[in-house]
């Protein structure tokens, strides 16, 4: 489901604070700020928004003119915009009117106030307002961002009644740990990694919760499922983190080591990479798929030679490994 997104604009950053945190109680994410109208329309031309706020007063360019710029263009014709000013008379009502504002907002504002604009725009322009879920759980997260995590937890229960998610279970689980019940939290994160096979943030709370207990190896098994979930979506700083958290936890860990030589890989950067399956090799030395690894650095070298007696080593290993045999043959061919 697309997040509805809004982009405030006021130079006012006090107005902006009050309604994003509105925006957020009432369940949406995606907000977007900026400070002036001239940054606000540079924005628009490489990002789409459903939604805007702007306040009628500013420096150097109104929010009206802004309004003007955007009917303008036949791309924003439809596109909801509120003014938002302290003192709204009948001339700037009318002067709004005329130049396609989708409605006007007095502020200092109520929130009944922005959850009725919004609704209204939801019939409009067909913009998905969050659900309950969705608002129960942005009033949980914000009651821990404030400390008050009994409170929080009693949301995130009470939530569970109507229906399990995964992203409950892991600020559940995130609570428990912050008490110190290290074991409710290990529940809570499994489950949430049931629920979301792919949930790294979860396989990681839940990997630092087993080294409070001081479990390394179950520690090491979760942050290392984590650091390859970050590694497939590309979040490669991350799981580097992670896998030099596992190496100060598990200094002998092969996976670890295995781990970190592809994501040198991935970046190009050859000799570190084959520095982290060296150290992998010397750990477990009848490892195939590590010999296959370092043949696969040595190609990018350009070193077939090399690359030629790893193959060869790992299919001495095992001899059915498919993808050892094609870059063997591949090798032999010519064809790298």
């Amino acid at each position: 489901m697309k997040q509805t997104s809004f982009l405030i604009v006021d130079d006012n950053s006090i107005t902006i604070q009050e309604l994003r945190d509105t925006l957020k109680y009432l369940g949406y994410r995606e907000i977007h700020t900026t400070g002036t109208a001239s940054e606000a329309w540079a924005m628009l031309k490489i990002k789409a928004f459903d939604c805007i706020f702007a306040a009628w007063d500013m420096p150097e360019m109104t929010g009206l003119a802004l309004l003007k710029i955007i009917r303008n263009d036949d791309r924003f014709v439809d596109l909801p915009f509120f003014l938002m000013d302290a003192a709204l008379t009948k001339a700037k009502v009318i002067e709004a009117g005329s130049a396609g504002v989708s409605g006007l907002v007095v502020t200092p504002f109520e929130v009944d106030t922005i959850k009725k604009k919004v609704a209204e725009l939801a019939q409009i322009a067909g913009l998905e307002a969050p659900s309950e879920e969705q608002v129960s759980l942005e009033k949980g997260i914000a009651l821990l961002e404030g400390g008050d995590y009994q409170e929080a937890l009693s949301v995130f229960e009470r939530m569970l009644q109507e229906g399990e998610s995964a992203e409950v279970y892991y600020n559940i689980g995130y609570i428990k740990t912050s008490q110190g019940l290290y074991q409710e939290g290990i529940e809570a994160f499994r489950r949430a990694t049931q629920l979301d096979r792919l949930f790294a943030r979860a396989y990681e709370a839940m990997g630092r919760a087993y080294k409070e207990l001081g479990k390394p190896d179950k520690a090491e098994e979760c942050l290392h499922q984590a650091a390859q979930i970050y590694m497939s979506s590309e979040k490669d700083e991350h799981a580097e983190e992670i896998l030099n958290e596992i190496l100060e936890l598990q200094p002998d860990t092969v996976n670890v080591y295995n781990s970190l030589g592809v994501l040198y890989r991935k970046r190009g950067d050859l000799a570190t990479a084959l520095q982290h399956y060296q150290k992998a090799l010397k750990i477990h030395p009848d490892a195939p798929h590590i010999f296959y690894n370092i043949g696969r650095v040595h190609i990018d070298m350009g070193k077939p030679d090399k690359a030629e007696s790893c193959f060869r080593h790992a299919l001495k290993l095992q001899p059915d490994f498919k993808e050892a045999r094609e870059a063997l043959d591949a090798v032999e061919l010519g064809r790298v």
